[in-house]
């Protein structure tokens, strides 16, 4: 892991100050983005945040990327340069049941995108190998629209930017962002920033900053509340259908109850696999399995509340 660079050698590449012809890339990148803090100054803010993340080395992102999932409880390995055919990172879970993910880190800059081209390239890596439940896709910046509707009709995920400054909130890791890059530190939390965290109203994104080095990175704010798409509320509607219909089928008119079955027992699945499409995170797997599940009319609503309980702290796209 490369050594951390002093403050005062951010700073003096933001200012323009001289320097020798060894002068490393993530400090001329630094002097070009004003969003970059030098000087002392915090990340105040998720765009700042993401600005430092497209500064990281498109290599060492892969392990940043592979960390970071192991921080949300899977085994990974980075493949080597050489011989990744295209399988940046291997995540693997056992619990609750096994699970197979192959991963593609793209550490971009602000001025390029993720294309439909290397959609359609990655999406073939799950028959590299047996057993793959899903094909992911991380970078820093974003996904042209063709590239988004092209995952949708590959399966393949897609998280951006944004929504990988979200998974560093959620999983209180501003300590791996500081491990891969070069140019920030853990910042001080000083008596103000102490109070704020007491009463839960701190800055979801402060505590990196270019200063000193501390004892810890402050802890991030908790991320907003789900939010929810139209396959999310009919997978809601359905499942309530099919509970109106187990209590209270026998009092129904016979038209009511006609309709009421065939709208549950069509949009249950058509909810369910329109939802799980704009999920960027690695939940669910084995979407067929709850839409599978949910076309069988007498056990459709367990994998309905199965879906809808295990969906709430999941951020839609």
């Amino acid at each position: 892991m490369r050594t951390a660079d002093t403050v005062s050698e951010a700073t003096d590449s933001a200012t323009g100050s001289t320097e020798s012809s060894q002068s490393t890339p993530s400090r001329q990148r630094v002097a070009n983005n004003p969003n970059i803090p030098t000087d002392g100054s915090r990340i105040e803010t998720p765009a700042q945040l993401k600005a430092v993340l497209q500064q990281m080395d498109p290599y060492e992102f892969e392990y940043f990327v592979a960390d970071l999932w192991e921080r949300m409880g899977w085994e990974t390995t980075v493949s080597s340069e050489s011989a990744d055919k295209g399988i940046d990172v291997t995540a693997r879970k056992s619990t609750p049941y096994e699970q197979l993910v192959l991963i593609q880190a793209k550490r971009y800059g602000p001025n390029t995108t993720v294309g439909s081209p290397e959609i359609q390239q990655y999406a073939s890596l799950k028959h590299q190998q047996s057993g793959v439940d899903k094909v992911l896709m991380v970078t820093t910046n974003a996904y042209t629209q063709q590239a988004r509707e092209l995952a949708d009709q590959l399966n393949v995920k897609c998280i951006d930017g944004n929504d990988l400054v979200e998974l560093i909130n959620q999983q209180d890791a501003l300590d791996l962002v500081v491990k891969y890059l070069d140019f920030i530190e853990p910042a001080k939390t000083d008596a103000e920033q102490t109070a704020s965290v007491e009463a839960g109203n701190e800055t979801s994104t402060a505590g990196l900053a270019a200063a000193e080095p501390t004892a810890e990175p402050a802890k991030p704010a908790q991320t907003e509340a789900v939010d929810s798409t139209l396959g999310h509320k009919l997978v809601a509607f359905a499942t309530l259908g099919w509970i109106a219909l187990f209590v209270g089928g026998t009092v129904l008119p016979n038209a009511v109850f006609g309709l009421l079955f065939f709208a549950s027992w069509v949009g249950l699945p058509v909810g369910i696999f329109l939802d799980s499409r704009r999920l960027p995170g690695e939940w669910p797997t084995r979407t067929w399995a709850y839409v599978l599940g949910s076309l069988i009319w007498f056990v459709a609503i367990v994998p309905g509340a199965v879906y809808l309980w295990r969906r709430r702290p999941v951020t839609a796209t």
